[in-house]
């Protein structure tokens, strides 16, 4: 009987894969823009009838999250979040700074991103549009809970990418998986950029020297509620996020500080949204339940609904119950319930006044030292500018929830799903979103009009290759057809640097 290793055929595939990747660094950037353009759009078109295909696939593997929640949140990253990307500014054009001199964009390098085992294809494809705006190659690794479903949606990436021409060396995904291979590939002096997107950060030791490292993290984010706030609104934000995908939105809401003087109204607004607040017996159960002795979650209980949770937990309550509410009245270390918890379960913590609910926030995300964000409901501008000065979190939401206000989708935040810590808002102040991809360099010319000119018309060069003009079947097997010329037509080219050659001999002749 043979025995396979499968650490040593990980490390094998792995050194591979960044040997096609860093090589690939060069014909990146050499990508014509319209090329690059060309297979956003294509993805968009071959990914967007497939959403809900890829999030049944991803529950039916991993049984984590809503297949109907996480269809819509792919949705919208093929949507509102690739639109936010295409915006930004491409890499290698010379542009004006917001202080008058002039900088350019250029690629990091190669990235590694390791993806997390919930809502695991709408994150990979956010990172993948950002990396290919910024011509950046990838190498993605995927758990064994949700590693099927992540390689066949990369295998319809590539599928894409062949057909539009755009380099498949660039777009990387470890098929076998192996923690030694990823702690290896995370190694290497080439790559440039680390995004480990799963919680247990410390399970990867790797060599974090010489390159950018971004720890993505739930977090401990809590939600203060003032007087003078609008309750419903405020209840429907709250609710909403920390119900969608049960609870596993980044920065989703662990906790609720209300004001004492709106707290009867404020549980009302709940309890009419579809929150049940448990007794101190009911707590009690659903502690033993969802946590283990140590105080981890049990992997199996993680992104369940709340009334799934509470059937576990052997407590009643009505089948339209969205949130399960636990009421303390201190912060503890030891308490489970002053930490994350994985799943729409929320903490709810009652204040004599707004500065007493000051503090009692900061316990909250001190106790758990990631500080990704806090939420703050009022309409009272000094209450607001306190919290957003002295609160130890990279992001302070106003009027809006920390799920969805932390990932750009009722906020005007930056769009992303990976949403780093307060260790990290250094180096990414808004999670990792395009920048995080791009490195800036500084242009600075001679004082006098003569120079800024010759800077303009440097700006304004362009000797990239002409647009390509592909076709691409669509998802139900026909083919889809792009704006063509006379000789767009026949045969597809066997590789992509033929293609682009037959293309600008096309366009020539045609001109």
């Amino acid at each position: 009987m043979s025995l396979i290793d499968n650490d040593l055929l990980s490390i094998q595939e792995a050194r591979i894969l960044l040997e096609h990747a860093a090589e690939s660094a060069e014909v990146l950037e050499g990508l014509p823009a319209s090329l690059v353009d060309d297979f956003l759009t294509h993805l968009r078109e071959r990914i967007l009838p497939k959403a809900r295909e890829y999030a049944e696939a991803s529950f039916a593997e991993s049984d984590y999250c809503s297949p109907e929640d996480e269809s819509e949140l792919t949705k919208w990253v093929l949507g509102d979040l690739l639109d936010d990307v295409r915006a930004q500014t491409p890499v290698q054009k010379i542009i004006r700074s917001r202080r008058g001199s002039a900088e350019v964009c250029l690629p990091k390098g190669v990235v590694v991103s390791l993806l997390p085992d919930w809502l695991a294809v709408p994150t990979m494809l956010s990172q993948l549009f950002m990396a290919v705006h910024s011509k950046s190659p990838i190498v993605f690794s995927a758990s064994a809970r949700i590693h099927a479903t992540c390689e066949k949606v990369m295998g319809d990436v590539l599928q894409v990418a062949e057909f539009c021409h755009y380099p498949t060396e660039a777009l990387g995904f470890l098929s076998i998986f192996c923690p030694e291979g990823e702690e290896w590939v995370c190694s290497q002096p080439c790559v440039r950029v680390v995004i480990d997107s799963r919680e247990e950060s410390n399970a990867h030791d790797f060599d974090a020297a010489g390159r950018d490292v971004y720890h993505a993290t739930l977090g401990n984010n809590p939600v203060f509620v003032e007087s003078t706030a609008d309750l419903s609104a405020c209840a429907d934000e709250v609710v909403r996020g920390k119900s969608f995908c049960y609870g596993m939105l980044p920065g989703a809401e662990q906790s609720v500080v209300v004001e004492r003087a709106v707290d009867e109204r404020f549980q009302e607004e709940l309890r009419r949204r579809g929150c049940y607040f448990l007794t101190d017996e009911e707590a009690d159960r659903l502690v033993g339940t969802l946590f283990m002795p140590d105080g981890n979650p049990y992997r199996e209980l993680i992104a369940k609904s709340a009334f799934d949770l509470a059937r576990r937990a052997d407590i009643t309550v009505p089948e339209s119950t969205r949130v399960l509410v636990v009421e303390k009245p201190y912060v503890s270390e030891y308490s489970f319930f002053s930490k994350a918890k994985f799943g729409p379960v929320l903490s709810y913590y009652v204040e004599e006044s707004w500065r007493t609910a000051c503090e009692k926030c900061i316990e909250l995300i001190l106790n758990s030292g990631h500080g990704n964000a806090l939420s703050i409901f009022s309409k009272d501008p000094e209450v607001i500018r306190q919290f957003i000065l002295k609160k130890p979190v990279g992001r302070v939401l106003v009027n809006v929830s920390t799920g969805l206000g932390c990932i750009g989708c009722h906020s005007d935040l930056p769009k992303t799903l990976t949403v780093t810590g307060w260790d990290c808002a250094t180096t990414s102040e808004l999670g990792v979103t395009y920048g995080d991809f791009v490195r800036r360099r500084q242009v600075g010319v001679g004082e006098g009009p003569d120079a800024r000119a010759l800077l303009d018309r440097a700006s304004s060069c362009d000797h990239t290759p002409v647009a390509v003009r592909v076709r691409i079947p669509d998802s139900g097997g026909g083919e889809k057809s792009r704006p063509a010329g006379p000789r767009d037509t026949g045969k597809e080219p066997g590789d992509w640097f033929s293609g682009v050659v037959q293309a600008i001999r096309n366009d020539s002749e045609e001109e």
